[in-house]
């Protein structure tokens, strides 16, 4: 009995007959599916998988006659399955026979469509998709095997006994007594817990009886004898040996810190002989990044601290970090590993970027990836339009989540379908922009800072140069996460980080990190990333399919447009367009410099010295004489 006659098919007309006199195919179908699923079928065939798409030709295509062709097999549940199955329009579809699959040793079914032979461009059914059309709208991540995995060092265990043994010996030396509580090796340094002994006098004291009256010996003399009193050594005891310790262990940096470990020791990190290497890669595939980056916006892999322990944070919460350092010092390398951590991990409709690279070397590997908003900006005169252009959409995004009634990026996004992407802005070297347009540049990152964490925007500067006529004041106040690596003084320690110890770093990638809710920095070592891993991470970018992600234009209104040679040639023909107001303010004055049409025009140094050179040309203004302010040498009247 054929699965038709089972299920009262009558094969003349192609039409059901029973008690309901007009079942379609659609009902044959369900019937199919509910035998297969029955228990006496999956007693025979228990690996079998429903063969019968719930959505598909099956369900509204009929079968015409004679079409029941039997296989080699002897359940009669599988001999009726249809060959040929035409639909409505009298378009044919072919399927094969469900049959037996032994290469695993249990029966399995073949669900494979093809198409008729006969019949070009047979359109699929709508209601299959494929997962190319799927996966079509997403963007192609970097896997982490095209990061390389460096072989670590390390301290032996023989050698942190061995330094124990010289620190307990070089302070009983001093007569300061100390205990080894607990060692943690590090990647660069090894951190020794040390408990603070106790200062040991002996004093004579009456021994007395058990009415408090002193005892007497046989010559009516009182009896003495000797007490051990204790007293807690104190931790400037020990502080005061640094020098000493740095002797005895041959090393020409030592710090000491307190309490460690969360107990009550005071922490000595003294230097590995063989300092190892944290590669990027292993920090990412850690249980700590993993289980960030599944709660996080924009994870990233710092290093590994004193203690052993990976260092990972999320962005969104710092939410700007400062650093500096002194050339070599490993700030170049760490600002590199931060943006490679976060386009390996957000794709371009998550994160966009701004790159500013004055040094013209450290960034410019990175032109080409569509994370970037614009590629990346090397001219100084182009960065305050920039800047400005930024805070621009970041008050589009404010009034954007006013409409919405939210308060911030993460509420807007998970209330809408087209989100928001972040925004990373990233300066390699602040020292060139200060000398610059010192006031534009402090104000418009003074101003993205305050107000740039609720619609994702967020800033990583760099500088080598941590004087405080660059990192000023106000910047200082809205950078509260920091990252110092090494430096030559305990001024420019205190500059960055607000205390003393940058200067005692080893260098190459050694860092003292200190997020917006630690209460003092904690010593880390950065994570590294070659150029090799770089340029391979880039053109994986650069190759990968490009999908839908939202475009962001940052050039204001009056912006200044380069022509074909390269020039930059002001609008409104060959004048500037506020050269008529520079005139009228010559016409008022005196004396005329830059610094006053700044203010006055509420424009950025560039733009105000191509006016003073424009004024120069046309008579209006005396020539420069260093910084002082011009003479007005000829009035116009405008």
């Amino acid at each position: 009995m054929c699965i038709r006659d089972r299920y009262n098919v009558d094969k003349s007309t192609d039409e059901p007959v029973g008690e309901t006199g007009n079942r379609n195919d659609n009902q044959w179908s369900r019937n199919l599916r509910r035998t297969i699923a029955s228990e006496e079928f999956q007693s025979k065939y228990p690996s079998t998988e429903n063969p019968v798409p719930r959505e598909g030709p099956l369900s509204h295509q009929g079968i015409s006659d004679g079409e029941a062709k039997s296989e080699d097999t002897h359940d009669p549940l599988v001999k009726a399955v249809p060959d040929k199955i035409t639909d409505n329009s009298n378009q044919s579809r072919w399927t094969e026979p469900l049959k037996h699959d032994s290469t695993n040793g249990s029966p399995r079914f073949n669900r494979l469509w093809k198409g008729d032979p006969g019949e070009e461009d047979s359109p699929t059914p709508p209601s299959v998709p494929t997962q190319l059309q799927a996966e079509s709208s997403s963007w192609a991540r970097p896997p982490l095997k095209m990061l390389v995995d460096a072989s670590e060092g390390g301290i032996s265990p023989e050698e942190m006994d061995d330094t124990s043994r010289v620190i307990t010996d070089t302070m009983s030396h001093y007569g300061v007594e100390v205990e080894i509580g607990e060692v943690k090796p590090g990647p660069t340094v090894t951190m020794y817990g040390i408990e603070p002994g106790w200062i040991r006098k002996l004093k004579r004291v009456r021994v007395k009886d058990e009415n408090g009256q002193p005892k007497l010996d046989k010559n009516k003399k009182p009896i003495v004898t000797q007490v051990e009193e204790k007293t807690r050594i104190s931790v400037d005891t020990i502080l005061r040996r640094e020098k000493d310790l740095s002797l005895a262990l041959k090393t020409p940096s030592l710090r000491i810190e307190t309490p460690v470990m969360g107990e009550s020791l005071l922490g000595i990190e003294v230097p590995n002989p063989d300092p190892s290497i944290v590669s990027l890669k292993r920090v990412m595939t850690s249980s700590a990044f993993k289980s960030l980056s599944k709660k996080s916006a924009l994870p990233v892999a710092l290093g590994r601290g004193s203690d052993g322990q990976e260092v990972v944070f999320d962005f969104t919460k710092m939410p700007h970090l400062l650093v500096a350092g002194a050339t070599g010092s490993g700030k170049s390398v760490c600002l590199n590993a931060l943006i490679s951590c976060l386009i390996m991990e957000r794709s371009p409709n998550e994160l966009q970027m701004l790159l500013i690279d004055p040094k013209r070397v450290e960034l410019t590997l990175y032109n080409g990836i569509p994370h970037l908003v614009t590629p990346v900006v090397v001219e100084t005169d182009k960065v305050v339009s920039l800047l400005k252009g930024l805070i621009k959409e970041m008050m589009d995004r404010y009034r954007t989540m006013e409409e919405m009634g939210v308060r911030n990026i993460h509420s807007y996004n998970s209330k809408v379908k087209e989100k928001m992407p972040y925004i990373v802005v990233a300066i390699d070297e602040l020292a060139d922009l200060m000398m610059t347009a010192a006031f534009d540049v402090e104000q418009s990152i003074c101003r993205l800072a305050q107000l740039g964490r609720a619609t994702g925007i967020h800033l990583i500067i760099a500088t080598q140069r941590p004087s405080v006529d660059v990192i000023t004041g106000l910047i200082k106040a809205n950078f509260p996460s920091r990252i110092s690596f090494a430096v030559t003084s305990q001024i420019d320690s205190r500059t960055i980080m607000d205390t003393v110890g940058a200067e005692k770093l080893l260098g190459r990638g050694d860092m003292l990190y200190q997020p917006i809710d630690g209460t003092r920095p904690t010593r880390v070592q950065n994570v590294f990333i070659s150029d090799n891993e770089i340029n391979a991470l880039v053109e994986h970018w650069k190759e990968s399919p490009r999908s839908q992600k939202l475009e962001i234009d940052l050039h204001t209104v009056g912006d200044s447009e380069e022509g074909s040679d390269g020039v930059t040639t002001p609008n409104g023909g060959g004048q500037d367009e506020l050269i008529t107001r520079a005139l009228q303010l010559a016409s008022k004055h005196n004396k005329l410099s830059t610094s006053l049409l700044q203010r006055r025009l509420r424009i950025g140094y560039p733009r105000a010295a191509r006016l003073m050179d424009e004024l120069e040309d046309m008579g209006i203004v005396s020539s420069g004489d260093g910084s002082k302010s011009r003479d007005v040498i000829a009035n116009s009247n405008v």
